[in-house]
């Protein structure tokens, strides 16, 4: 079986210098009757794969073949599924790049599929939105969200452009178009343009509770999936004041389904080319999943699935192994190292495994986590989780990330209201997932993918308790 069908999902396996046609990209997601249905683009085409619970995936299936180098859905790519009177509609981008330069031709355009069963799907050959010149600039026109907002009482569709006045690489705005049957579709307005960002991608924009969010992606700094919150969807639309992404700075193209309980994230995790830890990022990857959290002051976080949590369930004896610092207890732990680093092994990492601990520190602890995959009392290798109170920072660090690798870091920031915080690792294959409280930070190691995991403290005292290490179903190559 090709790819990975277990909780990070791909359906092509990893090789040294793959290229980007051949990962999965831009997840859009859709439920219906039970089912999560994950469209991707995969070999410039549009596959789909399902899912009921985010750990088993199917086998994917191709909903829309890319067209000849000379029709305008050379490359299919990302847009959204809807349903309507019995139909439903899959929105989406041809690409076209021999169009480029081209006298009454388009780089990119939104077209339309349609669909009675969501397997059998048709191309809507008399569906053709070119880029609207009366309000944007040609280049971007693409990523058609759609969805009915029952705030305005009719269909909206966001459009990925670029505002006609607007800067030199700063131009990206959120547009809206509107239909009332599906059909025909009027300009709006434009309701995000913060003059930041070369365009947003593959947007979304959903209520929950009394409270609209936006979510988009950029690329101009680093690939980061990002939201903003309002009131109403004609905005004005709030940028959180400590942190605006979902994930790390290698989560991608995220966007959200519903099955009218929860709301979910699905984004993709990017891979590094050759699958080494120095390599370039790559577009595409694997799937990840977050459940959306609604805090009391109305911003955005997010927790580990219910159904990838309660998929581990075989507890795995911790073995307290103390190899610097001072530490005492076993059911619970506390780790004190003045003016250094002190650590302890708690046991091995082998498949698909995860980690719970509650983390409670005394003030003016400098830092305190996880260390991942080391290797016995040297530490020749190693993954160091890391919590860093007073700095407001979490951060996922290696030992290898030295002497010329200067990729940015794998950071996230977060306050801490108490000194205290709940931890959960996944560890599978490559993929390492931490959720700090409601906060994320996805990330990967290529060189190393088994060994020790252990507990740390740095310049202060820390208490662990509520220690569980948990083993999945399944050993995957992710």
């Amino acid at each position: 079986m090709k790819g990975n069908h277990y909780i990070f999902y791909t359906p092509e396996n990893q090789y040294p210098g793959m290229p980007h046609g051949e990962m999965c990209g831009d997840i859009m997601p859709f439920y219906w009757e039970g089912r999560f249905i994950l469209f991707f683009l995969y070999k410039y085409c549009i596959y789909a794969v399902e899912t009921r619970d985010f750990v088993h995936y199917g086998e994917c299936r191709l909903v829309l073949q890319n067209g000849s180098p000379r029709e305008q859905d050379w490359h299919a790519a990302t847009g959204s599924v809807c349903h309507y009177d019995g139909v439903f509609y899959f929105y989406y981008t041809g690409f076209c790049e021999g169009n480029r330069g081209e006298e009454g031709k388009h780089e990119q355009a939104i077209l339309r599929a349609t669909s009675r069963d969501l397997y059998t799907w048709e191309k809507d050959k008399d569906f053709f939105f070119a880029p609207d010149k009366r309000y944007f600039k040609e280049l971007h026109w693409r990523d058609p969200h759609v969805f009915w907002n029952e705030e305005m009482k009719k269909f909206c569709m966001l459009v990925t452009a670029e505002d006609r006045n607007g800067a030199c690489q700063r131009g990206g705005c959120s547009a809206v178009y509107v239909s009332e049957d599906m059909q025909n579709w009027q300009y709006d307005k434009i309701i995000y343009k913060p003059g930041i960002f070369p365009t947003h991608e593959c947007q979304d924009a959903f209520q929950i509770n009394d409270h609209w969010y936006l979510t988009f992606s950029t690329y101009s700094r680093q690939w980061e999936t990002r939201y903003r919150m309002a009131e109403r969807f004609e905005g004005p639309w709030e940028t959180p004041a400590l942190e605006d992404m979902f994930d790390g700075r290698e989560f991608y193209a995220a966007k959200t389904v519903t099955d009218g309980k929860d709301r979910y994230l699905v984004g993709w995790q990017s891979i590094r080319k050759d699958c080494r830890d120095d390599g370039r990022y790559l577009w595409g990857g694997n799937v990840v999943v977050h459940s959306l959290v609604q805090r009391e002051d109305k911003t955005l976080g997010v927790a580990m699935p219910e159904t990838v949590r309660g998929s581990f369930q075989r507890q795995i004896p911790l073995q307290i192994n103390p190899m610097e610092g001072e530490w005492k207890g076993k059911q619970e732990l506390t780790g004190f190292c003045e003016n250094g680093f002190g650590w302890v092994q708690i046991g091995d990492l082998s498949g698909t495994m995860l980690f719970e601990v509650l983390a409670e520190w005394e003030e003016e602890t400098q830092g305190l986590g996880l260390m991942l995959h080391t290797d016995g009392r040297e530490l020749k290798t190693w993954c160091q989780f890391r919590i860093e109170p007073l700095r407001g920072r979490i951060a996922m660090e290696r030992y290898n990330q030295i002497d010329g690798d200067q990729f940015y870091p794998q950071e996230r920031r977060l306050a801490f209201a108490e000194n205290r915080a709940m931890i959960r690792v996944l560890v599978s294959g490559r993929i390492m997932q931490v959720y700090v409280n409601d906060t994320a930070l996805t990330t990967r190691c290529y060189s190393v993918t088994e060994g020790g995991i252990g507990l740390f403290a740095e310049c202060g005292k820390v208490k662990w308790s509520n220690m569980q290490l948990l083993a999945g179903e399944e050993k995957e190559n992710v």
